[in-house]
């Protein structure tokens, strides 16, 4: 008896919806099994009373719900045997699709892929499909996947020599060997669990379709070394960094119908809410860093004697919406033209919140305008030593790593598009020692570098109209308000002048100054004909260890023995037994370079009691700097409490340096 219930497909059907879906009542299982009409139920009634009367589906009368026995499933599980050798026995062809369904496989389906996918003519993807399917008639499996198959496509087409029609149809994801090697995480660099390994794998598969997408010719020049197209897992989805003003919230922050499960209104007040809730948005679009301006005006309301505290619970409370560590970093503008009494509450929030950080997420910034009082800049200093990080700036607002906010009037978001550099010592050892022949190259690889740029902005644009980006476009309005600045990187600009051209002092600082207004020069033609605003800048990225590495490959053994290019400038606590002139030359590179100059002070070995001294001279020669220590972490408990590479706390040699 149980073999007549299995010959009918409506029965087995309704034993595969109730095996898949739970309980159900009759209703529910009338609809589900496809019986939705007045005629039909006497039908279905018919043949759940036959599954009811061979014990296959029971019925909880006091829920009045339907639920497969356990001898239905054996007869399930049976029926999907039997039908699976059928189809072996039957010598036909079926697929499992990407859907997670078996099909018999269709050769018209290649054909409409070829079409659609890879724009290929009806006439030509009818020759590439019947090849196909002579490979596919010649395995010996039964059962093919949609991988599989798209594979089988991809190499006839290449033996055709069409790469790009590849290109559109190839399958992007992570080799079974390289994921169960991160699952293993045999590399220990997961520090936060699952949600690292989904990030990593998500920022993989991105660059892969990046790289099967993106123009050829930039492409090459990346991977020949010529330029860096910094973390491009995240290139072709939003912008570098983000110049946003908290008292925007007050005026036209609305997040509309994005991001359901947050408040939606922010008030200015609410310390507790508003840093974590924009960190939380923000952090999901930008890929380098969010910089947010007049956070001192959020404690307008507060006592003096809440702000320390208040601040420290908020910067705490919003480490928790962190999801990895390689997120962007979060640098927070402070004012101190006013009230000093609010930036020493603030700073000592912030002490406290270092203190109970292994690894400090968020940074300060400190626009002065004027000379802080000494109990200001030895608090500072106490910061430094405590592994906290603390730019200063006389005027303009910079992001941590030196890029320049245009527009500084603005109460609206500034996007910075600025993932891209520039490899000079490439260019001076193609130069052969010519200096004009060097600007030449630099002028030309310009071009297209600023045009990468300017169709980064385009993707950018796109993914807004595709609602990619509901942060900045809902929450703050762009590109409604607002406005983009594109900033091309140098990189090795000193090794290029002094090590490779051979130039030295004075007269290399005057090649220097040339090669900058050359690069400002292109820049300014693509100036005049945007609504962006372009820049050269002078900053800290990942090319720089790449470009040595590339060089060293390509040009063999080097007559200079580089480790790593120059970026940016440092400076230490020796620079001020040479006078001023090393400063002025800061100052005047400073001026040349629109896009921003990355200044470091590295007060590794001043002691905090000599840091405000230090400091005073530091402001009164530069208008703008980041402070920084060489930090040691023990990556097994985070403490900072290490001696000769020997964790105090716990004993581990695991130990990172903190830049």
């Amino acid at each position: 008896m149980i073999f007549s219930v299995m010959a009918s497909p409506n029965r087995i059907d309704i034993l595969r919806i109730l095996n898949n879906k739970g309980p159900l009542t009759y209703s529910e299982l009338k609809s589900l099994a496809g019986f939705k009409s007045k005629k039909e139920s006497g039908k279905f009634a018919y043949h759940l009373r036959k599954l009811l009367k061979q014990s296959l589906v029971g019925l909880n009368k006091a829920e009045r719900r339907y639920t497969i026995t356990n001898l239905g499933k054996l007869v399930l599980n049976l029926a999907r045997q039997i039908e699976e050798k059928s189809i072996v026995e039957s010598g036909k062809m079926y697929v499992r699709t990407s859907h997670q369904t078996i099909e018999e496989f269709n050769s018209h389906k290649i054909i409409q892929s070829l079409v659609r996918e890879a724009n290929m003519s009806l006439e030509q993807a009818t020759k590439i499909t019947e090849e196909v399917e002579n490979k596919i008639y010649k395995l010996s499996a039964s059962y093919l996947t949609s991988r599989l198959l798209r594979d089988c496509v991809n190499n006839v087409l290449l033996d055709h020599g069409l790469e790009e029609q590849v290109n559109k149809l190839i399958r992007i994801g992570v080799p079974i060997f390289d994921l169960n090697r991160k699952l293993k995480n045999s590399d220990d660099r997961l520090k936060n669990g699952i949600h690292d390994l989904v990030v990593n794998l998500s920022q993989e598969v991105l660059s892969d379709y990046f790289s099967s997408n993106f123009q050829k010719d930039i492409l090459d020049m990346h991977y020949s070394g010529e330029i860096h197209l910094d973390a491009l897992g995240h290139w072709a989805i939003g912008p570098d960094i983000v110049f946003v003003d908290v008292e925007q919230l007050k005026r036209d922050f609305d997040l509309k119908g994005n991001f359901l499960f947050l408040p939606r209104t922010l008030n200015l007040g609410n310390l507790n809410l508003i840093i974590p809730i924009l960190i939380s948005l923000l952090q999901r679009e930008v890929s380098r860093e969010i910089v947010m301006e007049n956070v001192e005006k959020i404690f307008a309301e507060y006592r003096m004697d809440q702000i320390s505290n208040y601040f420290s619970l908020s910067l705490l409370s919003a480490t928790l919406s962190l999801q990895t560590v390689n997120l962007p970093s979060v640098t927070l503008v402070l004012s101190g033209k006013e009230n000093e009494e609010i930036l020493t509450g603030i700073l000592n929030g912030y002490l406290i919140y270092i203190e109970n950080v292994a690894l400090p997420h968020f940074r300060l910034f400190l626009n002065h305008g004027q000379m802080l009082s000494k109990d200001l800049l030895s608090l500072v200093g106490k910061i430094i030593k405590h592994g906290g990080k603390i730019s200063l700036s006389q005027q303009s607002i910079f992001s941590s790593n030196g890029i320049r906010k245009i527009d500084a009037n603005t109460g609206h978001p500034i996007l910075v598009l600025n993932s891209l550099s520039i490899n000079l010592p490439r260019l001076a050892y193609q130069s052969n020692k010519d200096e004009t022949y060097f600007r030449t190259k630099l002028a030309l690889i310009m071009k297209p570098s600023a045009s990468a740029l300017i169709l980064k902005q385009e993707i950018l644009l796109e993914n807004i109209r595709q609602e990619l980006l509901p942060a900045l476009s809902k929450g703050f309005r762009y590109p409604l308000t607002g406005a983009t600045s594109i900033v091309v990187n140098l990189t090795g600009l000193n090794e290029s002048i002094y090590d490779i051209l051979g130039y030295s002092g004075d007269d290399g600082f005057d090649v220097i100054k040339k090669v900058i207004k050359t690069a400002n020069d292109v820049l300014y033609n693509f100036d005049q004909s945007n609504s962006h605003k372009f820049g050269v800048s002078l900053i800290n990225d990942s090319s720089s260890t790449r470009f040595v590495d590339l060089d060293s490959n390509k040009f063999g053994k080097l007559t200079h023995d580089f480790t790593s290019y120059s970026q940016g400038i440092t400076i230490t606590k020796s620079a001020f037994d040479d006078g001023n002139s090393l400063f002025k030359k800061i100052m005047e590179l400073d001026n040349l370079v629109t896009g921003g100059l990355h200044i470091k002070f590295d007060v590794s070995d001043v002691s905090e009691d000599e840091i405000p001294d230090y400091l005073s001279k530091t402001i009164n020669n530069i208008s703008h700097f980041e402070l920084f220590e060489k930090n040691l972490i023990c990556s097994a408990c985070g403490s900072h409490d290490v001696t000769d590479s020997i964790c105090n706390s716990c004993g581990s040699s695991t130990i990172l340096e903190i830049v």
